[in-house]
Order: structure tokens, then C-alpha cells, then sequence
């Protein structure tokens, strides 16, 4: 009757007091579950099973900072968000996979925690994650399998088989938006399949990682990824056992615009790199194109090796570089390798780029790519460019010699953004502070080179 009498009104206003009624019957019926001693439930595992679509989930710790053991959730249901309660600043709740074997195998998760199709737009906060194992190697701490637009921060993510995998569909319209921030993902890996796990491998349509610090893959790379589009932003990758960036092909990647963008990252190679030396490839490994731009846009790359920095494999592939610094670790090496494209019908001539600072090991070999030493500075001899680099601060000491200004307005409007998902911060305006700290960066109208604004000026 209530209804009736409110349909009364014109049909439009009808309209949206029914939506209104909608609404709020829906957020009524959202929920807070409590998990953890003395709660409602003392599984994470229990509590996913009563939720509904919408519900919050706080993970309260146990005494002594203990972790739940044997954790393996499965995540079928949307808006589903999973919070750690009940610590402090800078602490997790801990969910431990060790004991169970994240098989994948029915209803049985390939993770400590698993959205499946069915839970988009969920989220998971607070949490360190460890532990999780199969009999094929690809346990992981958190898996995102087709769900779109879900959520992970405030997280550390450390030695399963893989630290964060996802897949999709082989269509554009699964595994969307994924947002990865604030988050430590390291130490992941297996040895009984060297070169096949990796601290994140990605798949699906399109992903974000932002203020991130991915670090010491222990046998394949830091970063894998099969999206469509990738986005990595303010992050510090760094000291993989094989290469930092890994970035091939899939059914999503032979669609126009298969782009990936890194801006304002720090990306370090270990002078003790016993694996693949090279830092970014950027095209195929599996057969399939990989229609789309590698755009490098000020970042802060360190490597000591003469491997590649750019490697580009697939004959749709093309790499942008502005504004990057691009140095040796003030350890002089003769013929360092800007970029290669020798395979895959590739070719290092689809490189360019302005306004890059490279260390002086460079300069010999810039010919074989598209970028040229009247458009890009090349020191005259190694520097010690950075604050202090054995503690992680990559920020640029001064602003010279060597360190000078770029911008490129239309360029940074441009890059494209990760579809599906909210626009982030506007480009430049952040920068990384270690550990997982987001600095709002003092941008000029031509910002300093390189992933940090210069300390002193």
C-alpha cells in the first residue's frame, strides 16, 4: 500500500522513489561479521559462507599475534569486503596457508584467499598473507579469478608458490579493474619450478599497482603480466632473481591497445643477479601478438649489467621513454644496452624517447634504438646520483650535473588509464616513499627527471 500510494505521483517521480526504496533495502540488509575470538565466528572461512552480497568482514588477530592457520577462502559472492580489525598502525592479521594444499581442484581455492566470477567488486585490507602451496607450484597468497574491479591493500604478501595471480576469461570483460596498493608483495616462488612463479603474475583485462614495493621474486620475475592493460604507478620493484618486468602475451593482448604504462616507479636490479639480468620485456613468449605501447614515463632505473632495459619481442610492440633517469649505480660499465628487438619480428628501432638521462655506459649503443643523443643527456662519466640507495631513498641529490627537467603535457594526459577502473592521482603528483609510503611530489611546470623531485635545489 505504501508503494501504491507514492505511485500516485507523475510516472517519472515514481521512478525514483521506487530506486530510492531499492537503494536502501539493499544497504539495510548490509552486515558486519565479526571473526576471531570471542566473535560471531572464529574462521574467516565460516563467516564468507554466512555473508551476503554487500557485507563487511572484520578479521579481529589472536593473542599474541598469532596466525590462522590452514586458511583457504573461497570468495563467490560481489561487494564482499574482508578487513583486518583490531591493529595497529603498520601491523596485519595474519592468514597462514601452510598445512593445506591450495589445490584449485572444485570448490577447493588455488589461494589463501580466491574471488571468483561471481565476486566482483570485492575487497580484501590488512592482511599478511603466507604460506600457500600446491602440488603444481601456483599456490597463491591472493587469486583473482575473472572477478572485476576487486581491491587489494594494506597487504603482505609473502612466500607462496606466487604472491597475487589472476586471470580471465580470454575476453575483455573479465579480471577488470584490478587494484593492487599500499601493498608488499616478496619472497615468493618455489624451487621445485624454477622460472614459473612469480611474486605477481597477471592476467585478465586490466590491472593497477600503485605504492606498491615488489621485491626478491625467488625464481621467476617480480612482475608477470598477460593483461590487456597494466598500469604500474609509484611503486619500488626491485632485486628479482630473474627479470623486474615480464610483460607477454595472451588472447587479451591481440586487441588494439594492449599498452602497459610505468610511471614514477624505482626499478633496481641486484649486482648479484644470478638469473635473467635483463630488466623489462616487453611482447610475447607464448606465440600470441601483443598489439600495444610499453610507455616508460619517469622512472628511476638502476642496473649494473649490459643485458637489456628495454626488450621488446612482438612485432606489434613499440616502447615510449620520457623524463627517466636511467643509471649504472656508479659502477661504470662500457656498452650497456638501452634496448634490443631481435626476435619475434620486433625491432629496437620501435624505441624512442626524450629528454631520458643515461649513465655514460649507454652512449655507444643508443644507435640501435629509435632514440637519439641530441634529444636525451648522457652523463659524461658515473655519478652518485641518489641520497642514499642502501636504504632504499632513490631521490636525486641535486639537480645537477646530469639531472635536468622534462615534461611533455599532452603525453601525460594521454597515457592510457586502466579500464574500468576510477582515475587515480594526476600524473607526477605522488611519488614512493619506502616502505609503502605515498609523498605528494612538488611538480614545476617541467618536472625534475626521474620517479623523485630533486631534495636540493
Amino acid at each position: 500500500m505504501y508503494q501504491s500510494f507514492l505511485c500516485g505521483a507523475p510516472g517519472l517521480r515514481c521512478a525514483l522513489i521506487t530506486l530510492l526504496l531499492l537503494v536502501w533495502s539493499v544497504g539495510a540488509r548490509a552486515a558486519t561479521l565479526e571473526v576471531g575470538p570471542g566473535r560471531a565466528f572464529d574462521r574467516l572461512e565460516a563467516a564468507v559462507a554466512a555473508a551476503r552480497p554487500g557485507d563487511e568482514i572484520r578479521v579481529h588477530p589472536l593473542p599474541g599475534g598469532g596466525a590462522y592457520e590452514r586458511v583457504a577462502v573461497l570468495v563467490d559472492k560481489p561487494r564482499l569486503s574482508i578487513r583486518a580489525a583490531g591493529v595497529g598502525a603498520g601491523e596485519r592479521v595474519t592468514l597462514s596457508g601452510r598445512g593445506f594444499v591450495h589445490s584449485g581442484r572444485g570448490r577447493t581455492p588455488r589461494a589463501i584467499v580466491q574471488f571468483d566470477p561471481a565476486a566482483s567488486d570485492g575487497v580484501l585490507a590488512g592482511f599478511e598473507l603466507t604460506g600457500a602451496s600446491n602440488a603444481t607450484d601456483n599456490g597463491a597468497g591472493v587469486r583473482i579469478n575473472q572477478a572485476n574491479r576487486v581491491s587489494i591493500r594494506d597487504c603482505d604478501v609473502h612466500h607462496n608458490d606466487i604472491g597475487i595471480m589472476s586471470n580471465g576469461n580470454g575476453t575483455l570483460g573479465s579480471a577488470a579493474a584490478q587494484l593492487i596498493e599500499h601493498t608488499a608483495i616478496h619472497d615468493n616462488g618455489d624451487d621445485r619450478l624454477p622460472a614459473f612463479n612469480h611474486n605477481l603474475y597477471l592476467g585478465g583485462t586490466s590491472a593497477t599497482l600503485r605504492f606498491c614495493e615488489v621485491r626478491g621474486a625467488r625464481t621467476g620475475h617480480n612482475l608477470k603480466s598477460r593483461l590487456h592493460v597494466l598500469r604500474v604507478e609509484y611503486s619500488y620493484i626491485h632485486a628479482s632473481v630473474n627479470r623486474e618486468l615480464d610483460l607477454v602475451d595472451a588472447a587479451e593482448t591481440a586487441a588494439p591497445g594492449s599498452d602497459v604504462v610505468l610511471l614514477g616507479n624505482v626499478i633496481v636490479k641486484s649486482r648479484t643477479e644470478p638469473g635473467n639480468r635483463g630488466v623489462i620485456h616487453f611482447g610475447q613468449d607464448g606465440g600470441r601478438t601483443h598489439k600495444g605501447t610499453l610507455y616508460l614515463v619517469h622512472n628511476t632505473i638502476v642496473t649494473p649489467f649490459v643485458s637489456p632495459v628495454v626488450d621488446l619481442s612482438s612485432a606489434g610492440a613499440d616502447a615510449v621513454l620520457l623524463g627517466n633517469i636511467i643509471d649504472d649505480g656508479g659502477r661504470l660499465r662500457p656498452n650497456q644496452v638501452l634496448g634490443d628487438g631481435r626476435r619475434g619480428g620486433a625491432s629496437a628501432t620501435r624505441i624512442t624517447g626524450r629528454r631520458n638521462r643515461l649513465a655514460p655506459g649507454f652512449a655507444s649503443r643508443l644507435g640501435d634504438t629509435g632514440l637519439s643523443a641530441a634529444d636525451n643527456e648522457i652523463a659524461e662519466q658515473s655519478q652518485a646520483l641518489f641520497v642514499a640507495p642502501q636504504q632504499h631513498d632513490y631521490r636525486p641529490r641535486r639537480p645537477g650535473p646530469g639531472i635536468a627537467a622534462a615534461g611533455d603535457a599532452r603525453l601525460l594526459a594521454d597515457l592510457p588509464q586502466t579500464p574500468g577502473a576510477a582515475p587515480g592521482p594526476p600524473p607526477l603528483s605522488r611519488e614512493y616513499g619506502h616502505p609503502l609510503l605515498e609523498r605528494v611530489r612538488s611538480v614545476s611546470r617541467r618536472p625534475d627527471l626521474g620517479a623523485h623531485a630533486v631534495v636540493d635545489r
